[in-house]
């Protein structure tokens, strides 16, 4: 083996995992999420399963009248639609051509859903496809193994735990189409109003 295999690293030069040689493909993880911005993952992950156990006891026999259902009805499909037909098969998959007021209503109604803003969630399962149950893959549900209990952390990471990796897809490799889009980057800076929109709107209809 060449002298060159034991060399000790420059910590001066750039980092070679995070700056690709030219013509290379760029990282496949780009900064990390703020503080805050973990904090509202831990908050919009527990909050509804808090809400959820205290609901039943509270509202067991009472409260809850065919309106209530109606509007969860509405708003599960709208935003289901959003994620499923949005998200998924168009932004993700390129599925379909739509118009521009439609890409934007699409990116609306599956920032309704609150698993996150569009560039987020499509550069998320983007990179999934690509690097699909080996290394590189966010949510592979054999990240730790094939035993037993390794299945058993990697099912909970595949379907939760992967959430709260702070590290953050990049971007500018598995989206630049979406990043070339002013309208669908309007849509994603604003995600707060229509998680807002999202979480009011269903209560001041059933209040009216």
């Amino acid at each position: 083996m060449s002298a060159e295999a034991y060399a000790v690293p420059d910590p001066t030069l750039p980092d070679p995992v995070r700056t690709p040689r030219p013509n290379a493909p760029l990282p496949i993880v780009d900064g990390r999420r703020t503080g805050v911005q973990h904090l509202l993952i831990y908050v919009f992950v527990a909050t509804p399963m808090i809400a959820l156990v205290a609901a039943v006891p509270l509202v067991w026999g009472w409260g809850v009248n065919w309106h209530d259902l109606a509007l969860l009805a509405v708003f599960y499909v709208i935003s289901v639609l959003g994620i499923t037909v949005g998200f998924h098969r168009h932004f993700t998959h390129k599925s379909f051509k739509a118009k521009q007021w439609l890409r934007v209503a699409m990116a609306i109604t599956g920032s309704l859903a609150v698993q996150g803003n569009v560039l987020n969630w499509v550069a998320d399962h983007r990179r999934h496809h690509a690097f699909s149950d080996r290394d590189g893959d966010p949510h592979s549900p054999w990240l730790f193994g094939t035993s037993p209990l390794a299945v058993a952390r990697g099912f909970l990471h595949a379907h939760m735990g992967w959430f709260f990796d702070r590290a953050e897809t990049n971007h500018r490799r598995f989206i630049p189409d979406l990043l070339a889009d002013r309208a669908v980057l309007g849509v994603a800076r604003t995600f707060g109003l229509w998680v807002t929109v999202s979480l009011l709107l269903p209560a001041v209809i059933g209040g009216l």
